[in-house]
């Protein structure tokens, strides 16, 4: 078999195995980052986007991530991703070792990407500035000759992809350095400007404030909405040109195309073997449940949530499981079965409030508790990076129809409009703004005010108000059957 051939049939069957992998292991993730960067199809946001640092990235992200609620396409479109930066890191690497054995170590920084997934703080934002800067390295590297051609796109380059993907361009002005340094020797110094011209540039830009910190000006904390201490970003940042340092160690033994293949199979199994070691050691089973059971919920897919759900977890009393129970009509008969904790912790302790506020917005919804549901439906949205999650967009318009806040419905529509998968839905909810009378069809306004005396306060005062609802009346019982086991 020729190289050529043997390498692309290597690299396909990696692909398609990542591709798995990701679909296996994040499929209902992807549905969440869906909704963390909405895409607006409006020239100001962006035109305004653009300005901001990083904006370019942010922009590529957000418009990749409109998809994502597509089946598959979440798993497919990262994949796509990951493998195309892969590619590019293993043409760089060619260029030191022309053998190819150091081409399946260009799968690492891939394998700490990946696991960035499990941090539900860090935005697809800084996969997609990663592999812009990716695109940027292996530009540079493909460039003729010329020391002063290449000093001058180095100069040039920094600082334009700083502002157009943020701190992930430091892998390129440390990346092009090391690769001149370790082809020109002593007289590949001059490529020392471009970390200094990084700096500089990071420095300016947190001077005037197009920063928020030094730490999100020069490290991967530019693209978390929370902090954390999940340091996977900066292992794949890092990972890079110590691959072009390696690459340029291991052109020093005399190896041949044909002795390459053991090698760069031992590379790809290495990067494979980071992803899993790892993913077992950082994986939440409860928090991707969690995600599982609001993508399902969001598709009405209450069925699915109770056949899949584990008798053996604690059940508490808001609970996507409970909803789902509800709506089938088996809340009070089938709740004991789950595994049902003391009504003094109404909600299973979620480590990311954006997940809790979401379920509770979800649940209160159902309910009819519409007050609730709009406080629970802002407080997500607010913790949103982009303020715009698309669910608890529709949640808002629905319950500001109820309490007759037409204006402010008519602002998140406005919103939804601008957006590809939700327009449909929001011009159709338009109707409701022409007549309001229509809205009582699907959200009664019974619990458009909180008691702040309980829940079991509320839902006497919802079910009193509106007898039929029956969702809130399974879970009154359920309620007061929880206060007897405590």
């Amino acid at each position: 078999m020729k190289t050529k051939t043997r390498n692309i049939l290597i690299f396909s069957v990696a692909a398609l195995l990542m591709a798995a992998g990701i679909y296996l292991t994040q499929e209902y993730r992807f549905y969440n980052i869906e909704g963390s960067d909405l895409f607006l199809y409006d020239r100001a946001y962006i035109s305004d986007t653009l300005c901001e640092t990083g904006g370019f990235a942010l922009l590529a992200a957000s418009f990749d991530t409109q998809f994502m609620r597509i089946p598959f396409a979440g798993p497919l479109l990262a994949a796509m991703l990951y493998f195309a930066a892969s590619c590019l890191i293993a043409s760089v690497l060619r260029r030191k070792c022309p053998s190819g054995a150091m081409d399946g170590f260009a799968f690492i920084p891939a394998a700490f990407m990946f696991l960035c997934l499990e941090n539900g703080y860090f935005r697809y934002w800084g996969h997609m500035a990663f592999v812009i800067s990716i695109v940027a390295l292996w530009w540079y590297v493909t460039m003729p000759e010329g020391w002063k051609r290449r000093l001058a796109a180095g100069l040039i380059g920094v600082p334009l992809l700083y502002h157009l993907s943020g701190s992930a361009a430091i892998v390129f002005a440390v990346g092009v350095c090391l690769y001149e340094i370790t082809d020109r020797g002593v007289k590949g110094l001059w490529s020392l400007a471009f970390p200094a011209v990084f700096a500089l540039t990071a420095f300016i830009y947190v001077r005037t404030s197009m920063v928020s910190g030094w730490a999100a000006a020069l490290t991967p904390f530019m693209y978390y909405s929370n902090p954390s201490t999940y340091f996977f970003p900066l292992y794949a940042w890092a990972s890079v040109p110590a691959l072009i340092l390696a690459s340029w160690i291991f052109s020093r033994f005399a190896i041949g195309q044909k002795n390459a293949l053991i090698p760069a199979l031992a590379g790809i199994a290495v990067s494979f073997f980071i992803a899993g070691n790892l993913y077992s050691k950082v994986h939440s089973e409860g928090n991707y449940r969690l995600l599982q059971e609001e993508y399902l919920a969001d598709n009405e897919d209450w069925g699915r949530i109770v056949e899949t759900a584990d008798r053996r977890r604690p059940t508490y009393f808001i609970s996507y499981l409970n909803l789902a129970l509800a709506e089938q009509g088996h809340l009070l008969e089938r709740f004991p079965y789950f595994n049902p904790q003391a009504i003094s912790g109404v909600m299973p302790p979620i480590p990311n409030i954006r997940y809790g506020m979401s379920l509770q917005s979800k649940v209160y919804l159902a309910w009819g508790y519409v007050a609730a549901a709009r406080q629970s439906a802002f407080d997500a949205n607010m913790m949103t990076p982009g303020m715009r999650d698309p669910r608890q967009l529709k949640i808002l318009v629905q319950t500001n129809l109820a309490t007759g806040s037409y204006e402010v419905a008519e602002k998140y529509l406005d919103i939804l409009e601008r957006t590809l998968m939700y327009r449909k839905w929001a011009k159709d909810m338009r109707r409701f703004l022409d007549d309001p009378e229509k809205v009582a069809a699907f959200l009664p306004a019974e619990g458009v005010y909180v008691r702040h005396d309980g829940l079991k306060g509320d839902l006497e005062d919802i079910v009193s108000a509106n007898p039929s609802q029956r969702i809130a009346l399974q879970f009154l019982e359920v309620y007061k059957m929880m206060e007897e086991m405590q």
